[in-house]
């Protein structure tokens, strides 16, 4: 048993080492483009110190497929071919495409030689500026040549190769230029168009696609390397960082167009939240694009979220379109179509499904059908918008012309209510009216009666001070008296107010302050100055002119000719500051606040009822005056 295992491994070895020998490229048509991933292999130098003498000395592991890939690794790998001249022509061309070299390096030996002819590039030196790395050499015919490539990259290890000869690979890659020029000419034309009728419509829906496909022409013109020929060339670094945040930019930006266009937030909310999160992962995977260490992560996470939306959208699609969402199955045929191209140039580059001339330029057939398609949808979403926006327009005209109708009977009905109750209520305003002067006229007399008997006991005051004959008493009288006609002054006022709710300060305190000083014996007078006409309740009046009245009882001048200056004014509304002035006497605030007298404390009082205060830094002589701030809240 022991044996028979052994003959089958011997025999498989040897199986693999014929084949590895056997690898020849035999090329024999002068004008055949051959990709040639089937007959290369491979070695892994995971020292990245080995040279090519050691590297030509080892066994290389065959390769399956016309793009072999070996994933990401800091590993330097070397790839080997043999190719054996059979056509007529010498000079040929190596095509490395798409490949993110730091390192690349092609050895060469003619048959029966042991030295090799080398060619290093980089991507800051290469022959032929743009993003292929194309590598000159010549094969005699009937003559047989082993190479050896060395690709060191921070990317993902794969080899795209061809062989052509050089007239026809120009040729060819000259031809490639043109096709990717009129494509990239095709998607501006769209970007330009759209935008024009964005500026007509001025509908977001059009913004938003006009914004998509210019990032989607940015991504494609990195990705066609027309954007390293004319400019990253010089500054590789900006070419990498440029390299991955395109297709991150139109992702996200197509995400914006697809909720826009298919009105996700409105036939399914659920679905539309989850859009955020793609959006949120795409910026997170931003933050790793200045560093190269990360760019297995970037490429990984990238390719999981791109792929799970592209999914996701179809399946969004297909739920809006069952909603009855018509213009959704525009967006449909154009999404699949392009996840269709995406699909079968994957398939085809893994060697999955067979390689035609379509292949090469799927993904740019794709995109330009998806681009018009998605153009033509956006046209008719709009003109559905339209027609349903008149339906809801004539609908809405139906429905108010009918409101209008029901609401000129309703108002009919209303009126006729209306008009009975107005004349009930008439008649009942007519009875309140009549009580409420009845009640206003009572009211009135009644002040006019309290007035005059506060008359007639200040008249009994004053002849009974006539029979006094101690000046103490005397004085005591004259301020009872004082008082007596603040209150009987107020009643006066509210006898003639009209709503007996508020009288005028101003022709309260002037009337007021004159029956004070009609007894005064020394002939002074007085100023009042109010800001404006004010109007105090009862209550607030009666305070401020009993304050008054206490200060002048408390100031009241010995000298004749003297003048007191008071002063009210509005600072805020509700808040005002009574100002009292006597050059002979004046008042301080620690004297006031002995409240030795009765006066004193009357005064405190009805600042107290006044809600006010005296400024405690207030000194008060003969040359300055007092201020009381107070509110009527």
């Amino acid at each position: 048993m022991k044996k028979i295992i052994l003959y089958i491994l011997f025999f498989s070895s040897f199986l693999a080492f014929c084949s590895q020998n056997e690898r020849v490229i035999k090329y024999q048509n002068s004008t055949k483009l051959s990709r040639i991933g089937k007959y290369l292999s491979f070695y892994e130098d995971t020292s990245n110190q080995l040279s090519i003498k050691e590297i030509s000395k080892l066994p290389f592991t065959p390769c399956i497929n016309n793009t072999p890939n070996f994933g990401f690794s800091k590993s330097t790998y070397w790839v080997k071919f043999t190719l054996e001249n059979l056509s007529n022509t010498e000079e040929f061309l190596l095509e490395f495409n798409r490949i993110y070299a730091k390192e690349l390096s092609l050895y060469y030996q003619v048959q029966d030689t042991s030295s090799f002819l080398v060619k290093n590039y980089n991507e800051n030196s290469k022959k032929h500026i743009g993003r292929l790395f194309l590598f000159e050499f010549s094969i005699p015919k009937s003559e047989k040549i082993t190479f050896y490539i060395k690709l060191k990259t921070t990317w993902s290890y794969s080899f795209p190769i061809k062989i052509s000869p050089q007239k026809n690979a120009f040729k060819q890659l000259f031809h490639q230029e043109l096709i990717g020029g009129i494509y990239l000419g095709i998607i501006l034309i769209m970007v330009c168009y759209n935008f024009i009728i964005f500026s007509s419509v001025r509908d977001k829906s059009y913004l938003y696609y006009v914004v998509y496909i210019a990032s989607f022409f940015l991504f494609q013109l990195n990705e066609l390397g027309y954007a390293y020929k004319y400019y990253w060339y010089l500054k590789p670094y900006l070419f990498h960082i440029f390299t991955k945040v395109t297709p991150i930019l139109s992702c996200i930006t197509a995400i914006y167009f697809v909720r826009d266009f298919l009105k996700t937030k409105h036939h399914t909310p659920k679905l539309h939240k989850i859009y955020n999160y793609f959006i949120i992962g795409f910026i997170c995977v931003l933050f790793t694009i200045t560093n190269n260490k990360y760019n297995e992560f970037y490429y990984t996470i990238f390719n999981v979220i791109a792929f799970s939306i592209s999914i996701f959208t179809l399946i969004v699609a297909i739920v809006i379109l069952k909603k009855g969402f018509s213009p959704a199955k525009f967006f449909l045929i154009a999404w699949s179509i392009l996840l269709l191209s995406i699909i079968q140039y994957t398939l085809s580059n893994l060697d999955i499904i067979p390689y035609f001339s379509f292949t090469r330029y799927s993904l740019e057939i794709g995109s330009i059908i998806e681009i018009v398609l998605l153009s033509f949808g956006l046209t008719y979403r709009i003109n559905v918008l339209m027609k349903e926006k008149e339906k809801s327009q004539a609908l809405a005209l139906e429905l108010a012309k009918e409101n209008e109708l029901i609401i000129t009977q309703e108002n009919q009905k209303l009126e006729e209510l209306v008009n009975k109750r107005t004349n009930k209520l008439a008649l009942k305003n007519i009875q309140i009216l009549g009580q409420n002067e009845e009640k206003s006229t009572m009211m009135r007399e009644i002040h006019h009666r309290v007035k005059n008997n506060l008359q007639m006991i200040n008249s009994m005051i004053r002849m009974q001070s006539k029979f006094v004959n101690s000046s103490d008493s005397k004085d005591v009288l004259n301020k009872v008296q004082r008082r007596i006609i603040v209150m009987a002054q107020l009643h006066e006022k509210m006898y003639l107010s009209k709503d007996l709710k508020s009288i005028r300060i101003n022709s309260y305190l002037t009337n007021m302050i004159s029956d004070i000083f009609k007894n005064d014996e020394n002939d002074n007078s007085f100023i009042l100055n109010i800001s404006e006409e004010l109007e105090f309740n009862t209550e607030n009046a009666l305070s401020v002119g009993l304050l008054i009245n206490e200060l002048i009882n408390y100031t009241l001048p010995q000298v004749k000719n003297d003048i007191i200056n008071i002063e009210i004014k509005e600072v805020q509304k509700n808040e005002f500051i009574l100002t009292f002035f006597n050059k002979n006497k004046g008042i301080s605030y620690s004297s006031l606040m002995k409240k030795t007298s009765l006066t004193q404390r009357l005064t405190l009082n009805f600042i107290k009822q006044l809600n006010g205060s005296i400024p405690e830094n207030q000194h008060v002589n003969n040359e300055h005056a007092l201020v009381v701030k107070f509110d009527t809240l």
